[in-house]
């Protein structure tokens, strides 16, 4: 498995025990926040039809053992 990989499973484990053990957050809206944001960012070099299509086979791929990752050129 990719570093990347570990590095994102890492944050999102931090932040969604963050908002567990604070009683004025909610792991729901954590959990909308880290997308937000993520979504954010990647619209900063992908056009939003890349990433419809990303998060469509996101979705179709959920629960799959592993994301195959490929690196551009």
């Amino acid at each position: 498995m990719a570093g990347e990989f570990d590095v994102a499973r890492r944050c999102i484990a931090e932040a969604m025990q963050q908002a567990e053990e604070d009683q004025a957050m909610s792991v729901p809206t954590m959990g909308d926040a880290l997308l937000h944001t993520l979504l954010t960012a990647m619209l900063k070099t992908r056009t939003r039809k890349d990433l419809a299509s990303l998060i469509d086979f996101q979705l179709d791929s959920a629960g799959e053992d592993e994301f195959v990752v490929t690196r551009g050129s």
